[in-house]
């Protein structure tokens, strides 16, 4: 019996000490393991979610994204919050980011881009064509903030490209939006006749409304870019991400949720 006793005394504590060794392994690889700050643009999040998976699993480095608008990250960013790499909707936010010294225009790549697209309706019933029927009398329109949202920005360029007075179009804007999606259910919820969106996330809107494609002449599709900050402290482990989500297993997950990654020709 005490020969019992001292064998399982023996086993109970080799198997405590494995389970102790084994946790404290766990948690120096948890410790060990580098994190990385992302701003990422609230629209870009169906693509980058993905690419970001496929990324950790890859270089089991830890991405920590913030989606929010645009604007809103460049804020954080020229105020001192830190972090690693910024992917907005829109490559106007990058290039002031580098234009306050925030990021290396060195480390700027292309990862996909937005098309710009009129939502409206199911059905349309106000019977929308065309840009200038942002201008209609009666017609309750959405458009991102330019502030905030790169959606907005971008539709303030859509516009003087077709010389539409923002004037002509404002008298009819009855919800400005901080992110892209909020335009989605802005239509979901019926709150306007028709939105400016990117074409992905109008595509996650569908069943409550139709897409109306702006002529390729008219319109101003919009870079998504991915840079490194440099208030990173993994100049490398940044890099390497930048490299994966620009590559050719990168993009392909960005297509494989429905986001364009070359610039569209114009016929």
């Amino acid at each position: 019996m005490t020969k019992k006793i001292v064998i399982f005394v023996f086993f109970l504590v080799v198997g405590v000490s494995g389970v102790m060794l084994w946790n404290r392994s766990s948690t120096n690889s948890k410790a060990s393991q580098k994190e990385l700050i992302l701003y990422c643009g609230a629209g870009i999040r169906p693509g980058a979610s993905a690419v970001i998976e496929a990324f950790m699993a890859k270089k089991h480095i830890r991405i920590i994204p913030t989606y929010e608008g645009s604007g809103q990250s460049l804020g954080k960013i020229s105020a001192g919050a830190g972090g690693d790499l910024f992917m907005p909707g829109s490559e106007f936010y990058v290039d002031k980011a580098i234009e306050k010294g925030l990021a290396g225009i060195e480390s700027k790549k292309t990862v996909a881009y937005f098309i710009p697209v009129l939502f409206v309706q199911k059905g349309n019933p106000k019977s929308i064509q065309t840009l200038q029927d942002l201008k209609k009398s009666g017609i309750r329109v959405g458009i991102g903030d330019e502030r905030s949202a790169a959606v907005g920005q971008t539709t303030l360029e859509v516009l003087k490209k077709n010389s539409i007075a923002y004037e002509d179009v404002a008298k009819n804007v009855v919800y400005k939006s901080g992110t892209a999606d909020e335009l989605g259910v802005a239509i979901q919820m019926k709150t306007v006749d028709v939105v400016v969106l990117w074409d992905v996330n109008a595509r996650n809107f569908d069943q409550h409304g139709d897409i109306i494609q702006i002529p390729p002449e008219q319109n101003v599709p919009s870079l998504i870019p991915v840079v490194v900050l440099k208030s990173t402290r993994h100049p490398v482990e940044a890099g390497k991400f930048v490299e994966f989500a620009t590559s050719a297993e990168g993009r392909q997950i960005m297509v494989d949720h429905g986001f364009t990654i070359y610039y569209p020709q114009v016929k």
